[in-house]
């Protein structure tokens, strides 16, 4: 269908431009095939005083068209309107019939109006008037003529002004945000190509900033979405306020904005606009009497090379957001090479994931638990492990992430807790002489908003066999102080199938001492950040000790993860913790290798208690 009409194509990156020129190009083309046609006549019939005439009109025509072509519409269609505009007067010398008169001089009225300005034709038509008057004198039977061509010339005044008005006003709200007014994203893109084909030839540079607004949900959710549109007008002409001179900022939908820095010196100078963005966003929105402080996350492309495409630019900008977000509000990060690899892994481990479960390529691997006192074996962690088939082992900080957001975590999370009892149980048969290790399995956030949870887990024990003494499930602090109220009564659901209860993590959320005790829980897990300063700051230490005491005085037992180092064991060790486990004793094996635990428990972790 291009290659079709290739002939109408006009080189401009004008919208306008080229809807007149293709109208401009028709005319064109029909003016030369009627030429075309009168000469055939002509030579059919033998009468060749008008080929020169022809000939030389012809050239004309072609060369209005290719200056058309070339993108020069508004020069092409003028001089057309004087091509035409002329041969309608050496009519009216020639004292043609009026039935032509009238039919040739409509035709440069119309493409003035319609091709050139609206009051354009308004021009023509006086003129062919006026030469009408000094040459025919207004005679009586050339009057109707002379009067429909005048109608002709208003009806075409005011319905091409019409025809513009609308065009023009269903143009912007093609190209622009109907709430903010702002450019869009097709408006954006069609600039952001004009702004790389001036770099290209300047040699100079440009980049893209994508913002996101943190927390936006939140407003939406909480005050309305009326306030979250307010929100979203503010923002908008903040943003816009920060502008330089021919910078382009625009909405793309949602909460998400882009701005366009035209020649910049280097990537410095889009820094210093995302900063200024950040001290704009810095005083509250007072919405619905509430004061709203917005930041946004933002990422930054740079385009230097001659092959850089829209597309791509917005694409690697969004992909910086998405790094910035990741690392907290308000921040913002450059892109690199590097986190378009991490993304097209990311969609690939995305789409694999969905099958992964049928294909078995889920693993579970064990880490021990140990008496802090002794070192003997008390417990083992089952975690999940991916064995892709490109990527190799993938492990759960990768790959859970992911299964939250499609919703495969119940799935996966499900198939893990079916295994580790399985295995649990299996290790109580082979090995009599630890008959009471205890297994335990980490719960996702939707895991433990599964409304079902408590009747699957029984379920599951009652399939494997597992008594439920030798199985403990693990929560993250974060996930039960994120509703108190829900978080006892489904603990409390939980505890009565006997199971044992963890909150892990712990240190990070803002659990308060009431909350806590209203927990049926058994143990509190240290959060590994703690461990992992522990000798190094005293602070952490401070915060061990803290959490040691606290599970204590309710009745609970503390764990300290993540141990690497005899001085984090000593130190654990002095603080009265009760458990630990981490890479000093052992890294998550396979079940197989795990079970070489029970021969030479955790590597000999009793010989290396300080």
């Amino acid at each position: 269908m291009k290659s079709r009409f290739a002939v109408l194509k006009i080189r401009s990156h004008d919208p306008d431009l080229q809807r007149r020129g293709r109208v401009l190009a028709i005319i064109l083309a029909l003016m030369l095939a009627t030429t075309a046609t009168l000469a055939i006549v002509n030579v059919v019939q033998e009468n060749m005083q008008y080929n020169l005439s022809n000939a030389i009109y012809s050239l004309i025509v072609v060369a209005f068209f290719a200056l058309n072509r070339a993108g020069y519409v508004s020069t092409a269609a003028l001089l057309t309107v004087m091509l035409v505009t002329t041969g309608s007067l050496l009519l009216l010398v020639e004292n043609t019939d009026q039935g032509t008169r009238f039919i040739v001089m409509c035709i440069p009225v119309l493409i003035a109006s319609f091709l050139v300005v609206s009051w354009g034709g308004l021009v023509v038509a006086a003129l062919l008037l006026s030469v009408e008057g000094i040459i025919q004198g207004f005679a009586n039977e050339a009057l109707p003529s002379l009067f429909a061509l005048l109608f002709v010339a208003l009806l075409a005044f005011m319905f091409s002004g019409s025809l513009n008005r609308a065009y023009l006003d269903t143009r912007y709200q093609s190209l622009h945000d109907h709430l903010t007014g702002m450019p869009n994203r097709a408006l954006f893109l069609d600039r952001l190509q004009h702004a790389l084909d001036r770099a290209n030839r300047d040699q100079s540079a440009c980049a893209v900033l994508f913002m996101d607004l943190d927390d936006f949900k939140v407003v939406n959710d909480s005050l309305g979405h009326e306030a979250g549109d307010e929100l979203l007008v503010d923002v908008s002409q903040r943003l816009q306020g920060c502008l330089r001179l021919g910078d382009t900022a625009a909405r793309l939908g949602g909460d998400e904005f882009t701005l366009l820095l035209e020649n910049i010196s280097d990537v410095s100078d889009a820094v210093r606009v995302a900063e200024r963005i950040t001290d704009a966003l810095a005083s509250p929105v007072e919405l619905r009497n509430q004061r709203i402080f917005v930041s946004t996350s933002t990422g930054i492309a740079l385009a230097t090379g001659a092959n850089s495409q829209p597309g791509n630019l917005l694409r690697d900008a969004d992909v910086a957001m998405y790094a910035a977000k990741k690392e907290g509000k308000g921040g913002y990060k450059l892109f690199n090479v590097s986190m378009h690899t991490r993304a097209l892994r990311r969609l690939s481990l995305e789409d694999a994931l969905r099958r992964a479960l049928e294909r078995q390529e889920f693993e579970v691997y064990y880490q021990p638990k140990v008496l802090v006192s002794t070192g003997e074996i008390v417990g083992m962690e089952a975690l999940a492990r991916w064995r892709h088939p490109k990527y190799g082992l993938i492990g759960p900080n990768e790959f859970i992430p992911l299964a939250e957001e499609t919703g495969l975590i119940l799935p996966i999370g499900q198939w893990v807790l079916r295994e580790a009892c399985r295995q649990t149980r299996a290790w109580q048969d082979q090995f009599s002489p630890i008959p009471h290790l205890v297994t335990s399995v980490n719960l996702s956030v939707k895991q433990f908003r599964q409304p079902d949870l408590t009747a699957m887990l029984a379920a599951t024990l009652a399939e494997t066999g597992l008594d439920p003494r030798y199985l403990q499930l693990e929560i993250t602090e974060s996930v039960v102080v994120d509703d108190i109220e829900y978080a006892v009564s489904l603990l409390h659901d939980l505890k009565s199938l006997n199971v044992e209860l963890a909150i892990d993590d712990f240190g990070k959320g803002y659990s308060s001492l009431e909350s806590l005790s209203r927990f049926p829980v058994d143990y509190l897990k240290i959060d590994r950040a703690f461990v992992k300063e522990l000798g190094v700051r005293d602070q952490d230490a401070a915060i061990a000790k803290l959490v040691i005491e606290l599970a204590h005085a309710v009745g609970m037992k503390a764990v300290g993860e993540g141990v690497e180092t005899t001085e984090q064991l000593a130190l654990l060790r002095e603080l009265g913790c009760d458990l630990a486990q981490g890479f000093y004793f052992q890294e998550p094996l396979p079940s197989e290798a795990a079970l070489m635990s029970f021969s030479h428990p955790a590597n000999g972790a009793g010989d290396n208690l300080p």
